[in-house]
């Protein structure tokens, strides 16, 4: 269903358009949720009036998958293996380190969650706290399973860890709503929490570290256009607009531009 709907857009964004003068960016959703990439790219439509950038957000895996049938000329990215595996197959142009962000679990107030991440997630188990899973094959659903993997447990099937299926900010609702504990990307929640009463419990970790890459597909049907916008994300320019929008929407670097 997902697949298709990414493709259905897709579809329609190149309807009447020429491919010259359009980048069909596919991004994971934590970037999209936060507003972060839209204020980023309208700061570069301003700077390049004869580019058009238009952004598909979805799932780590399915917009790499986007890229190797050739649908999305430039991938934003933050599952490493999975990227790898892309690269390794010869599908990237260019592939490079754009932004770090943070994963931070979060739960409701009271919940007496707190710790590094597997003591919190080993809790979640003994206690069958309520835990919401994005289950859709993304960056932030990867890395969880790596840390309930550290933890040394198998949540599947157990019945207080719950599927959505569905990207960051849906996924953030259900848990409010449950009175659940999830794994969410820092920019994602911060855009949200105005709405929700989670708050972040776990320390600060290297583990949850979240870096995200750039991926020019090499067979892109408008790489040069492409591989422009991510020159111009990693340039001066490109690093100015990045701080001003973590300014203009968190307060503080959120998005931290990752040296090159």
């Amino acid at each position: 269903m997902k697949e298709a709907l990414a493709a259905a857009v897709i579809a329609a964004l190149l309807v009447g358009c020429a491919r010259g003068d359009r980048v069909i960016v596919a991004a994971g959703t934590t970037l999209v949720d936060s507003g972060f990439l839209d204020a980023v790219i309208e700061m570069y439509e301003s700077e390049h009036p004869g580019v058009e950038v238009s952004i598909v957000g979805d799932a780590t895996s399915r917009a790499l998958e986007l890229g190797r049938r050739g649908s999305a000329d430039l991938l934003i990215t933050h599952a490493p293996d999975q990227e790898r595996r892309f690269v390794d197959e010869g599908l990237a142009f260019r592939y490079a380190p754009f932004v770090d962000s943070r994963f931070v679990i979060v739960a409701p107030p009271g919940s007496g969650l707190a710790g590094s991440p597997e003591e919190i997630l080993r809790v979640i188990a003994q206690r069958s706290f309520p835990f919401v899973t994005r289950a859709d094959g993304s960056g932030t659903n990867a890395k969880e399973i790596e840390l309930w993997q550290d933890a040394g447990i198998n949540p599947a099937d157990r019945p207080w860890y719950l599927e959505t299926g569905q990207g960051m900010g849906f996924t953030l609702q259900v848990a409010d709503q449950k009175n659940a504990a999830t794994l969410a990307e820092l920019g994602a929640y911060l855009a949200a929490a105005s709405t929700l009463s989670l708050v972040p419990v776990s320390s600060d970790d290297p583990r949850l570290v979240n870096p995200y890459h750039l991926i020019v597909v090499a067979h892109a049907s408008n790489r040069g256009a492409a591989a422009d916008l991510a020159e111009w994300l990693l340039s001066p320019d490109g690093r100015a607009a990045e701080k001003r929008v973590n300014q203009e929407l968190f307060g503080t670097i959120v998005y931290e531009p990752t040296d090159q």
